[in-house]
Parts: C-alpha cells; sequence; structure tokens
C-alpha cells in the first residue's frame, strides 16, 4: 500500500453516455374504452354536466353583481375527473387552463368561457366519431360539483371550519395562484441522424426564441393575476402582506406565486369561492419551536477556544438568532454578516428564555459530540446568523417563511463573494405536512436548491406531548404511535431537495419507576415520521436529539426529560450554565448532520452541495443489521430513520478497506439521455475462488426544477432520474448495450439482494421505492466473486414537465471489506489509475447517438 495515503474519496470513471432505451406509456384505461364504445352516453354527460356548470357559474355572477361584489376579471374554475393514465396537457385542447393536479385523476381547470363552448364541440364531435382524434371527452370521467373543488384547494384545517367562517373576522390566510396560462414549452427539437451542426443549431436557436417567449407570457400573466388579486383584496380593506413568485430569469419557471393575505372572513369567502386560479389556501400557522425551562446548574469551564481556518466552511443558521458573545460561540460568528427579519426589532441576539434556541441550535454545529471543559478546542467551521424568530420562539406572522428562504440565499450565498453553501433551518410546524401538493415553503427551499449550488438541512419536527398522550390512550404506545397520520413529518421537511434529519436516542435507561422511550440508536419518542409527500422516503438521516421518559404506569402518560436523556447543548447565558443536557427535539439532531455536512465541505470546498448530501446519506447506517430484521421491521425502520445515522469520518474518508467513489463535478442529465459509470474492480477482489462479504452501496443525489401546481414526483419535477446496476458476471459493454440500445429488462437490479430494490428484485424494505425521492440511496452485502470485473452504474433521465431544464446530480459508489479481511482500497485506486492513464473513461456508443 501507498505510503502516506489519506484514502480520501476517488473520481467515478464515466465510461458511456448515450439515449436510454426506455420503456413507457401504458395500456388505456377500462374507464376510458368504456366511454370511447358508449359515445352518446357519455358525450351526453358530458353536454348535461357544462351546461348545469354553465348555468351555476351565471347564477352565482350574477349574485354577486347584486351584492356590489368587487369586480373580479376571472375565469371559472372546474374540478375534473380524468383518467388518471393519461398526460393531463389534452384538457388544453378542451378549452381549459391547467390550474392544478390535486388528487390522483383530478385536475382543477379554469376558462373563461363561461358556456363552455369548446367542450360542447368536442362532445359533439365524439359523439359523431367525426376523426380518429376526436377522443378525448373518453378521458373525462366526471364534471364535479364546486363543493368538491373547495375540498381539494382548502387545507383540512380550513376545510373543517369554512361553515364556520365569519364575515367580519380577521384571518391570516396563506394561498398558491396559477399563473402559467395556456402557454407550454415547446420540446426540445431532436437532432436526426444526418443532420448537420448548423442546421440543427438553427433549429434549437428556434426553440429558445419560443422559449423565452413563454417566458415573457407567463410574466405577463403572473403580473396580471397578483394585480387582480392586489385591488380585490384592497377592496375589501385587506392588506397582502407578503409575495413570493418565480424570478423573471430563464432558470425559474413562473408557474405559480404564493402570498400571505390578512383579509376578512366575507373576503375569503369570495375569493376562494370565485378566483379560478387559486389553487392552495391554507390559515398561516403560527410556528411556535417551544421554550425550554431554565437550568441553573453550574460548570466550571477552563478550555481556550479557538476560531475556524480562515478557509473553513461557513454555515447559515437560520433560526432565533444566537448569543454571539457567548464564551463557546463568538470566535466562529461572523459578526458582520448577521442580520435580523423581525419587524421593528434589528437585534441578532437570541431573546428566548430557558437557555435559547438558536443559540443551542448553532451550539450543535460547533459541538456535535461534547462539550469540552479544559484544554483547547478548535472551532470546526464559521457561523452566520440570520433571526427569523422573536424571544418568544416565534415566527411572526409578518415574517413569510418562503420570503424569508430567498433573503437568505440571495444574502449569503447569490450575493456574496464568500458564498455560504450549507443551511441549517431547524425551524417548521407543528402539523403533519400536506401530501396533496408542494406547500410554497418547501417549494421555496426546492427551488432554491436547484438554482443554487446549496444544502438545506431540515428538521422532521417534533410531536407535541399531547397528541403522543392523544394516541398513548388510543392504545398506540411507543413506537407504533409513531406510524400515525398526527406524527408525520411537518412542513417543510417534506422539501424533496433539503436532507431531512430525525431524532434517536443516545442512551438506554430504565429503572422500577421510569423507562425511556426508544433505546439506544431508536427512534426518540417525538421525532416524526416519514413517507413524506408523495411516499417519498423521509427522514433521510438520524441524529442524536435525545428524547422522553415514561413514567410506568401512568395514564396519561407522563413524558419527562432527565438530563441523562439529554444531548449536551450550549445555553445562552450568562443566566444559567454555559451549556447543560436540559431540552430535547430534531432542531438539535439536524444541525449535527450539518456539522457533518460542514467536514464533507472542507475535505471537498469545490464539490457541488449535492455531492455533500449524497455522502452523509451514503455514510449512514441503521443500528441493526438487515440479516437481524424481518421485511416489516425495514419498513418500519425506514420510516423512522431513513438511511440511519450518518458518520462524518466515512463521509469524508475511507480506510484500507473501504473505498468511495464520487462524481468530482455537478453532472447533468436530460429527458432521455443517460450516463453509465464503471468501478474497476482488481483480479484479487473479484476471483472466483474468494468469497469474502463486500458492503455495497450507491447514492444517487439529485435536483430538478420544481412546479409547484402539479402532483408526484414525476409532474413537480422538470426532469427526474433514476438508477441500476449491473448483473453479476455482466461486462461493461453488455450493460452499456443493453441500457442504451436494447433496453432488456433494465429493471432488473443486478440481481444482487438490495434493501429496497425496484420492480423485478424487490429488497428486504418492499413496500418503498428508492425511486421517489431526489436521494436515492440502497445497499447489500454480496460475495466479492459475484463481482465482474467491472461493476457498472446507469443514471438515466426521465420526462418530467420540461426538458429546458436538466437535472443537476451528484453519485456517489462504495465498497466495503465488513470483515475487514482483504484490502480493498489500495487496489481499485490502481485500477482507476490504469483506467485514466489508458484513456478509457467516457467512451461514446456511436450507434445510440444516431
Amino acid at each position: 500500500m501507498a505510503e502516506n495515503n489519506d484514502f480520501t474519496h476517488l473520481p467515478l470513471p464515466l465510461l458511456f453516455r448515450g439515449k436510454p432505451k426506455l420503456h413507457g406509456g401504458g395500456r388505456v384505461s377500462d374507464q376510458t374504452r368504456v366511454n370511447t364504445a358508449n359515445r352518446i352516453t357519455h358525450g351526453g354527460y358530458i353536454k348535461q354536466r357544462s351546461v348545469e356548470l354553465s348555468r351555476f357559474w351565471k347564477e352565482r355572477r350574477a349574485e354577486r353583481t347584486e351584492n356590489g361584489s368587487p369586480n373580479l376579471e376571472t375565469g371559472i374554475p372546474i374540478l375534473f375527473e380524468i383518467d388518471p393514465s393519461t398526460n393531463i396537457d389534452f384538457l388544453r385542447g378542451l378549452g381549459f387552463e391547467i390550474v392544478c393536479e390535486v388528487e390522483e385523476g383530478f385536475i382543477i381547470v379554469a376558462t373563461e368561457d363561461i358556456d363552455l363552448s369548446v367542450l360542447n364541440a368536442k362532445a359533439d364531435a365524439f359523439i359523431e366519431n367525426l376523426t380518429a382524434r376526436c377522443n378525448s371527452p373518453a378521458k373525462v370521467y366526471a364534471l364535479c360539483e364546486d363543493s368538491d373543488r373547495l375540498k381539494q384547494i382548502l387545507s383540512k384545517e380550513l376545510y373543517a371550519k369554512w361553515a364556520a367562517i365569519l364575515p367580519d373576522k380577521e384571518y391570516l390566510i396563506d394561498v398558491g395562484v396559477n399563473c402559467s396560462g395556456n402557454n407550454e414549452l415547446p420540446k426540445r427539437p431532436k437532432r436526426e441522424g444526418s443532420e448537420t451542426d448548423e442546421h440543427y443549431f438553427a433549429r434549437e436557436q428556434r426553440w429558445m426564441e419560443k422559449c423565452n417567449q413563454a417566458y415573457m407570457d407567463w410574466d405577463e400573466i403572473k403580473m396580471e393575476r397578483e394585480e387582480t388579486i392586489e385591488k380585490f383584496v384592497s377592496e375589501y380593506n385587506g392588506e397582502i402582506m407578503q409575495l413570493v413568485d418565480g424570478e423573471s430569469e430563464i432558470t425559474d419557471l413562473p408557474d405559480s406565486f404564493s402570498a400571505r393575505l390578512k383579509i376578512s372572513g366575507k373576503c375569503l369567502l369570495d375569493l376562494v369561492l370565485n378566483f379560478a386560479y387559486i389553487f392552495d389556501v391554507s390559515e398561516a400557522e403560527p410556528i411556535n419551536m417551544g421554550v425550554a425551562p431554565e437550568n441553573n446548574n453550574s460548570y466550571t469551564e477552563n478550555v481556550q477556544i479557538a476560531a475556524p481556518i480562515q478557509s473553513d466552511p461557513i454555515v447559515c443558521i437560520i433560526d432565533s438568532g444566537i448569543q454571539e458573545m457567548h464564551k463557546y460561540l463568538e470566535s466562529a460568528i461572523l459578526h458582520d454578516d448577521s442580520m435580523s427579519l423581525l419587524p421593528n426589532n434589528s437585534s441578532v441576539s437570541d431573546e428566548v428564555t430557558g437557555g435559547g434556541h438558536g443559540t443551542r441550535v448553532t451550539g450543535a454545529v460547533l459541538y456535535p459530540s461534547t462539550i469540552p471543559t479544559n484544554g483547547v478546542y478548535q472551532l470546526p467551521c464559521w457561523i452566520r446568523n440570520m433571526r427569523i424568530l422573536d424571544e418568544n420562539n416565534c415566527l411572526p406572522e409578518d415574517v413569510y417563511p418562503p420570503k424569508a428562504i430567498a433573503i437568505a440565499v440571495q444574502k449569503y450565498n447569490i450575493n456574496n463573494p464568500i458564498p455560504t453553501k450549507i443551511f441549517n433551518h431547524s425551524i417548521g410546524s407543528h402539523r403533519s405536512c400536506e401530501l396533496k401538493h408542494m406547500t410554497s415553503w418547501a417549494a421555496e427551499i426546492d427551488s432554491q436548491s436547484y438554482n443554487n449550488n446549496i444544502l438545506f438541512i431540515q428538521a422532521a419536527g417534533n410531536i407535541s406531548t399531547d397528541v403522543i398522550s392523544a394516541y398513548w390512550q388510543a392504545g398506540y404506545t411507543y413506537p407504533e404511535y409513531l406510524d400515525r397520520e398526527l406524527c408525520r413529518i411537518s412542513d417543510p421537511a417534506q422539501s424533496l431537495q433539503a436532507i431531512t434529519v430525525g431524532s434517536v436516542s443516545a442512551t438506554e435507561l430504565e429503572t422500577e419507576d421510569f423507562v425511556a422511550l426508544g433505546k439506544q440508536m431508536e427512534v426518540s419518542s417525538f421525532s416524526r415520521s416519514g413517507p413524506g409527500i408523495w411516499d417519498v422516503l423521509k427522514p433521510e438521516v438520524v441524529e442524536y436529539g435525545g428524547t422522553q421518559v415514561y413514567n410506568k404506569g401512568s395514564i396519561p402518560p407522563q413524558l419527562t426529560t432527565p438530563p441523562e436523556v439529554c444531548p449536551e447543548l450550549i445555553r445562552k447565558s450568562p443566566k444559567g450554565p454555559a451549556f447543560a443536557r436540559d431540552d430535547v427535539g430534531t432542531s438539535f439532531s439536524a444541525p449535527k448532520v450539518t456539522y457533518i455536512a460542514s467536514q464533507v465541505e472542507k475535505v471537498l470546498p469545490e464539490a457541488p452541495a449535492l455531492l455533500y448530501r449524497a455522502l452523509i446519506a451514503q455514510s449512514a447506517r441503521w443500528p441493526k443489521n438487515i440479516n437481524e430484521l424481518s421485511k416489516s421491521e425495514c419498513v418500519s425502520t425506514l420510516r423512522h430513520i431513513g438511511y440511519g445515522v450518518p458518520d462524518v469520518e466515512r463521509a469524508t474518508h475511507n480506510d484500507e478497506y473501504r473505498i468511495t467513489l464520487v462524481t468530482t463535478t455537478l453532472m447533468e442529465l436530460g429527458d432521455d439521455e443517460a450516463h453509465i459509470f464503471q468501478v474497476p474492480i482488481p483480479e484479487e477482489l473479484s476471483n472466483v475462488g474468494e468469497d469474502y462479504d463486500i458492503l455495497v452501496e450507491v447514492t444517487l443525489s439529485y435536483a430538478a426544477s420544481p412546479r409547484r401546481t402539479r402532483r408526484n414526483v414525476k409532474g413537480y419535477l422538470s426532469t427526474w432520474l433514476d438508477w441500476c446496476c449491473s448483473r453479476i458476471g455482466e461486462s461493461a459493454e453488455t450493460f452499456g448495450r443493453r441500457i442504451l440500445e436494447t433496453g432488456s429488462i433494465i429493471d432488473d437490479d443486478g440481481d444482487f439482494n438490495w434493501v429496497l430494490g425496484e420492480t423485478t428484485n424487490r429488497g428486504a424494505a418492499d413496500g418503498y421505492s428508492r425511486k421517489n425521492g431526489t436521494l436515492q440511496k440502497d445497499w447489500c452485502i454480496i460475495k466479492s466473486n459475484q463481482l465482474s470485473d467491472a461493476f457498472c452504474i446507469a443514471v438515466r433521465g426521465h420526462k418530467g414537465w420540461g426538458d429546458l431544464f436538466k437535472a443537476k446530480y451528484s453519485l456517489a459508489v462504495s465498497f466495503e471489506a465488513i470483515h475487514q479481511d482483504i484490502p480493498i482500497y489500495e487496489p481499485i485506486r490502481t485500477e482507476i489509475e490504469s483506467v485514466v492513464e489508458n484513456g478509457e473513461i467516457e467512451i461514446e456508443m456511436a450507434k445510440n447517438n444516431q
């Protein structure tokens, strides 16, 4: 072995680029076939319902005029039930603008044609079977009542109280409004096999001109609808507190804007009932991160705190402010960069009683394991302080969460000469996240993460003791209640691009009178569980955030947090100690992962933030071996702790028996594109006579441009990615042809026993799909002789909502001899160097590019 080897991550060789052979499309649904076969009956139904809805909206408009309601220049909204397997764009041909996908097969549309004349004409053509292209009405199953639309656009809480809305009461409301109109992005032209560069370039330029025109059209619609909302609200003497919309740049799709409104109940009722382009309405939830009890224990500290090295990473803490002059924190704070978004309060200090919140979070980043009381301690990174919570640890109603996210990224990343790439966000709702569509808060994190080279580390959220008590008394004790609806991760932890962090217990504690809820490295009693929206695996990782103690036999359950089950955290002083064990929460597990991210950035400062995310997940482990768990236990483990507990050493370095290969630069893939990577396997590892146990881990971390008005990952993202690997004994060339030319059983995951697996090779955690999220990890244990001379991974791009926006990604692949009985790092490193020297990286498959 080479001397002085620091076991750094090595570059992952890219072998092939090309167009993947994908299997797509589905059969026509049975209901659509029935409708097509019964043209007169189904066409007659559509015509009848269009007449009824047209009459309904004419009467409603007449009633508004009689009541002297403010003028509202807008179309009429309708909730359609359609063939769930079809492309929803066919609705445009029926005369409608698509406002939003809601549940599967249900679409809210709008039209300014109150007579629905286009729909009626299409229904007539369908009945008469005039042409082969007149069958689109068969895919329309129902035109629903407007009351059904309200149930789809209102949050559960607001819908429950809708009948009791008081006209004169003031409400604080968050709304989402579609502004994409009927102008879709044109499809990127495909290059013909014999086409010259000049001819294709000219066609691509015309395509770009059409894209730019579509952007200008969207921007105009956005401004018109913002003005309509502003005028409407002002006529009711209401107030628009904040507006957030897409930037008018080529990298953003302004398909919607979000607003926080302070309006009367009368205005709220009128707006929701009659503004056609609204798709999301909820009461603004008070965000309160809670207050810890005072702790007056004292400690003696005789420690020297050394400032971070000048080149160390800079982490932004978005929280309640920080006690910046704290002995343990002061040397890491970039004081001149601190800011407050609080109205009428420019202080950046942590004013939360009971020891603070942002101060504790910051301390968990800088002191992730233990807090020293003597010696010299080198701080690991710099801190930027952005305060958005007040002295009550609450988010003021004037501070709109999506806007705060945008301001933080603008100040500390986009417009900063030394940009921050890592943002800690230990703030969230007390409610479970919605599952219909992405909230404006989470969508803003996704949009900023795609457009900028940043990583948000988000707390999963805490379950209140009231919710735990209610479930417990209903018969759901620990850990059964964690799988109930009210214990699902909270907003914005469902963000696809953030890495969401839950909490585990670090100790086992039991006496005759009480027991800690959760043994060592088991999920904490308060940690919210997944999956998140659209069955995406959340949280992805967990860290030590403490747990609660249950007084045995107490009904309702008495839950406490003695020091033995609390993490050691920096506290706001001088009142009370400088640090203590007196609080728990995912707020304090998230910054421990932020610390790991900062150390990955330290060793890979030029790497994309997507790689930091990949390596955090790649380093994570379950506390129990997969072979010790049943399938149901595997699923439960994924729901509670995701990929497990990350490790800073595995995330940043390797050893003699472990090697990690990564994409060193930001990779991009569009729809219908593929990259194939090769890990050259040395002969001593793949020899037929050897049967060493090798842990294989693969993590794909990608980001794509989000579209909030669409439902499910494939509609929400501009391009979605997945990965698959070569089979046992398969050569790189055979695998390449299978992916790029034949498409033969491409979903067969290399016939390895993956934990999650895919399609034809479901893993131990059957029911979860690694394809759902933008952070896709899987792992398995194989025998070394099952590795061919080249282990290959293919990353494939699939059609989302727009091929103008390619997905960006990073990929990590690790091999580890789990019994440390055969060296791995040096032999594979030598093989990679040989591949690079021989110029065998990045070979085009010529046939596939025709």
